[in-house]
């Protein structure tokens, strides 16, 4: 697997805004490390910064996975983002923290607690999804982890108060697209609570010679599921007892 062409891939979708239409079988990853390899040459090629990460599980118990959050492309509410009318368009309502100190590596692991004590605040955040793949259900689940797990931008709105009393496991949100509700869930974020994700990001990140930085956002998975925005809309993510964050697609 060449992990140098399948960056080179990505980031001429990224330039360009053409969609990958297929992925020949030597591009795609074979391990979760191939993919983790591409995602750091692709933000090195780009010369960009990151300003945080997105973490997540498809259960309380399973393995998580991570992918960078470019800087440029985390806003703050309301805000607008560039969308192509051609994209994916998915926006998922989250829970975010924002780190008040570093998590350097060091010779042993961080435990949950430990890393728990690093965050500052939480905020309730919109993911914006958009594919650098044509169809991304057609794609392996390592080149989707290589193209960012189709991070597009990320939202956040204001720190909640006395956050660290609130239940994290079964928050009620709500995900409105044009003031109407399209999705609602209590406890809908399958990876449970994002003590775990934090911990683990904080040593995943460590043991690939980086670490999670004070001001750094970690978005910890959707409790609302992808629902489709069209440019022009407003998105309301809105978590009860929280507070809400507001994200329009603009059409480039």
């Amino acid at each position: 697997m060449s992990v140098a062409r399948l960056a080179a891939l990505l980031i001429g979708a990224r330039l360009s805004g053409r969609r990958i239409i297929s992925l020949a079988p030597e591009l795609c990853p074979r391990a979760e490390d191939d993919a983790y390899q591409v995602q750091e040459l692709v933000a090195a090629r780009l010369g960009v910064k990151l300003s945080g990460w997105k973490v997540g599980a498809s259960g309380p118990q399973s393995p998580p996975s991570c992918a960078p959050l470019f800087a440029g492309y985390v806003v703050k509410s309301p805000a607008h983002l560039l969308a192509s009318r051609a994209g994916l368009n998915g926006v998922e309502a989250e829970l975010a923290l924002r780190l008040g100190r570093d998590l350097p590596a060091r010779g042993r692991p961080y435990g949950e607690d430990e890393a728990w004590d690093a965050v500052e605040s939480l905020h309730p955040a919109i993911e914006y999804l958009d594919s650098r793949f044509a169809d991304r259900k057609a794609v392996p689940e390592l080149a989707l982890l290589a193209d960012n797990l189709s991070n597009g931008g990320f939202c956040y709105g204001p720190a909640a108060a006395d956050w660290r009393a609130l239940d994290l496991l079964r928050p009620e949100a709500a995900l409105l697209i044009g003031g109407r509700e399209a999705a609602h869930a209590v406890g809908g974020n399958a990876a449970g609570h994002p003590k775990r994700l934090l911990a683990w990001l904080a040593n995943h990140v460590a043991e690939r010679a980086s670490m999670l930085k004070a001001g750094d956002y970690v978005t910890t998975g959707s409790h609302t599921g992808l629902v489709i925005a069209p440019p022009g809309v407003a998105v309301v993510a809105r978590f009860a007892g929280i507070g809400e964050s507001q994200l329009t697609l603009a059409a480039a």
